[in-house]
C-alpha cells in the first residue's frame, strides 16, 4: 500500500508539472495538442481523485464500486501518457524555434515519460497484489482492448474512410459493437465489484470471430489497388500525426489484427483460468454444524480413509479433526485445512491428523 501511495504522488506531480510546462510554453495547436493536454489534465484529475478519497479514508461509503476503479484508471493513465510522450515531441519539438519554449517543450516530456513510468509501476503493482478482475491480466486486456478500437475509430473518422464499399462499413460495425460491450463490460465490473464474469468468454470469443474477419476484409478492401478509394483528397496528410491516407489505412490495418491478438489472448486466459478452477474446486464451511446436512453419512476414524464420492462431495468429521486432502489421480490437488469440503476431486486420500 505504501508503494502505491508514492507511485500515483509521482505520477500526480509528473503530469501536473508536464501540463503545467506546456500552458505556460503557449500552449498546443490543433488535434494533436488538445489531445496531448487531454492525456495529461485527465490522468492528473483521477490521480487527484483516488488519492483524496483514500487520504481521507472514503473508501469505506463506496466500497464496493470502489474496488477497480484504482486499477482500471491506472491502465487508461499509462496508456494516455505513453501515447502522448510518443506523439508529443514526434509533433512539436521541431516546429518550435524559440529557445525557452523549445526547453520547456523537452522538459514537458521528459515529465510525461516520468509519469507513465509511474502508472505502468503502479499497473504491475495491482497485477502482482491482484486484489480485483481489473487488476489481473483480464481486466488490463480489456483495458487495451477498448484502448485500441478508440484509436480505430478515430484514426477511421478522421477522415472518414468507411462509406465506399459494403464490406468496409461491416469492419466499422465490428469496431464500433466490440468497443460499445467492452466499455459496458468494464462499467459492469467496476459499479458492481464482479470477480468473475463469466460472460466475457463467450464475448471474447465472439469479438475474435467478428476481428478475425475485419482482419481479413480491412486490408483487402483498403490497401489493394483494384478497389480504389476517392474519399481522401489529394494532399490530405495529418499535419500533427504526419500519416497520410495510405499510412492511416495501414494503421488501422495493424490495430486491428492487434485487437484480434488482444481478443485471443484474452479467450485463452479464461479457458485457462476455468480449466484450473475446476480442478481445484472446494469450499470452507464455517463450522461443523452444516455438515451432518450436507452428508448424512458418519465417517469412521480409522488413521486413513480412502473414498470416492460420486456426488462430487467429500466431508470431515464432526468432532473437527484437522486432516489433509490430497487427490489420487491429481497429486498437485492438496489441501490442508479443517472443515473442508472437496468438490470434483475424484478419488480422495483423506489423511486424519491426531491433535
Amino acid at each position: 500500500m505504501a508503494y502505491l501511495y508514492w507511485m500515483r504522488l509521482a505520477a500526480l506531480v509528473s503530469s501536473c508539472v508536464t501540463f503545467g510546462l506546456v500552458t505556460h510554453a503557449g500552449g498546443l495547436d490543433g488535434e494533436v495538442g488538445a489531445w496531448c493536454m487531454f492525456c495529461w489534465t485527465f490522468s492528473f484529475a483521477g490521480t487527484l481523485l483516488i488519492f483524496l478519497v483514500e487520504l481521507f479514508k472514503l473508501t469505506e461509503y463506496i466500497k464496493d464500486p470502489w474496488a477497480n476503479f484504482p486499477a482500471t484508471f491506472s491502465s487508461y493513465a499509462a496508456l494516455l501518457c505513453l501515447f502522448a510522450s510518443i506523439i508529443f515531441p514526434h509533433s512539436f519539438l521541431k516546429a518550435h524555434q524559440n529557445y525557452d519554449v523549445h526547453n520547456h517543450l523537452i522538459a514537458a516530456t521528459v515529465f510525461s515519460c516520468l509519469a507513465t513510468l509511474a502508472y505502468l509501476l503502479e499497473v504491475w503493482m495491482a497485477w502482482v497484489e491482484s486484489k480485483c478482475y481489473m487488476a489481473t491480466t483480464q481486466g488490463h486486456l480489456l483495458v487495451c482492448q477498448t484502448y485500441v478500437a478508440g484509436v480505430i475509430l478515430y484514426f477511421i473518422s478522421n477522415p472518414v474512410s468507411y462509406t465506399d464499399q459494403a464490406a468496409v462499413r461491416w469492419c466499422m460495425a465490428v469496431y464500433c459493437i466490440c468497443f460499445i460491450c467492452s466499455v459496458a463490460s468494464i462499467i459492469k465490473i467496476v459499479l458492481c465489484n464482479l470477480e468473475e464474469p463469466r460472460w466475457l468468454k463467450h464475448f471474447n470469443l465472439c469479438a475474435a470471430i467478428m476481428y478475425f474477419s475485419a482482419v481479413v476484409t480491412w486490408p483487402v478492401f483498403k490497401l489493394n489497388s483494384h478497389y480504389p478509394s476517392q474519399i481522401y483528397p489529394p494532399n490530405s496528410c495529418q499535419e500533427g500525426l504526419g500519416l497520410c491516407p495510405r499510412g492511416i489505412l495501414v494503421m488501422v490495418t495493424v490495430l486491428t489484427f492487434l485487437n484480434f491478438l488482444l481478443y485471443s489472448f484474452s479467450l485463452c486466459c479464461f479457458c485457462l483460468s476455468v480449466s484450473t478452477t475446476e480442478r481445484q474446486q472446494y469450499l470452507v464451511l464455517p463450522s461443523t454444524s452444516a455438515l451432518p446436512a450436507l452428508c448424512p453419512a458418519q465417517l469412521t476414524t480409522d488413521d486413513q480413509q480412502h473414498s470416492s464420492d460420486p456426488s462430487g462431495r467429500l466431508l470431515g468429521d464432526q468432532r473437527r479433526h484437522p486432516r489433509n486432502y490430497q487427490s489420487l489421480n491429481q497429486h498437485d490437488f492438496l489441501k490442508s485445512e479443517p472443515n473442508v469440503v472437496v468438490c470434483d476431486a475424484g478419488l480422495v486420500s483423506q489423511i486424519y491428523v491426531r491433535e
